[in-house]
């Protein structure tokens, strides 16, 4: 990493720039980009991390926003990739650009309930974040922009995950049930949570349940593990799990 933008780091994130350029022999490299970083597009001055089997990137739009806890959490998604090898989930096939949205959001939310604690363990406040996210989505119920069936069941399942694995606080969590008793998928969310819980260490049977939790039939989707060492992807089915 650029040596301007390492100083802004403390000294144990800057330990884990060095762990995972040493394991990749490659350089992260930080570039500004105009457009806003957020997959979503909700939050513009979120960093985003660029990653491949030829290397990383960390996008950001002001110099501000390189802070020490948005760099890590970046940094423990590239480590996760590259070191730990994690698979990430991807569509097969995607001629609208539409499956790939639903990739990303399932990613993001079996990646940020490993993530977030490790963040914690770095001495930051990583649950505010999704306790302030989860509550807005739970109080912005009963969705009425979301009128398609399987859209709706997708939304409670991983909005739920989310809270019940990062969010402590008991109002959220009784606002929670209370949406999804509504809903009729409080046991069914439940039920899911309980299941990516016991099989967390595991990647693999993560994105197994998820996707037979949330339906998506198993060949629309597919692994993809990040080799950086030898600069190649690998592609994988999903488990049936």
């Amino acid at each position: 990493m650029e040596k301007g933008f390492l100083e802004k780091l403390g000294v144990e994130i800057q330990r884990l720039v060095q762990e995972i350029e040493n394991f990749a022999a490659a350089e992260i490299r930080v570039s500004a980009t105009p457009a806003p970083s957020s997959k979503s597009g909700q939050s513009p001055k979120t960093l985003a991390l660029m990653s491949s089997e030829m290397g990383a990137t960390i996008l950001y739009r002001d110099t501000e926003d390189f802070r020490s806890q948005a760099v890590l959490h970046e940094l423990l998604h590239l480590r996760r990739y590259w070191i730990d090898f994690v698979p990430q989930i991807l569509p097969v096939d995607d001629p609208d650009g539409e499956k790939i949205k639903l990739a990303n959001q399932i990613e993001n939310t079996l990646e940020h309930i490993i993530i977030a604690p490790q963040e914690a363990a770095y001495g930051f406040d990583s649950y505010g974040p999704y306790s302030e996210t989860t509550k807005k989505t739970w109080e912005d119920y009963p969705w009425l922009a979301i009128n398609e069936p399987w859209a709706r069941r997708k939304n409670c399942l991983l909005t739920w995950l989310t809270t019940s694995v990062l969010v402590e606080e008991p109002g959220i969590r009784d606002l929670a049930e209370q949406c999804l008793e509504k809903e009729g998928l409080l046991t069914e969310a439940q039920n899911f949570s309980e299941k990516i819980e016991h099989v967390l260490r595991s990647k693999e049977h993560c994105i197994s349940a998820t996707i037979r939790f949330l339906e998506i039939p198993r060949h629309e989707a597919t692994m993809v593990y990040l080799d950086i060492k030898n600069r190649k992807t690998l592609q994988k089915p999903i488990p049936v799990h």
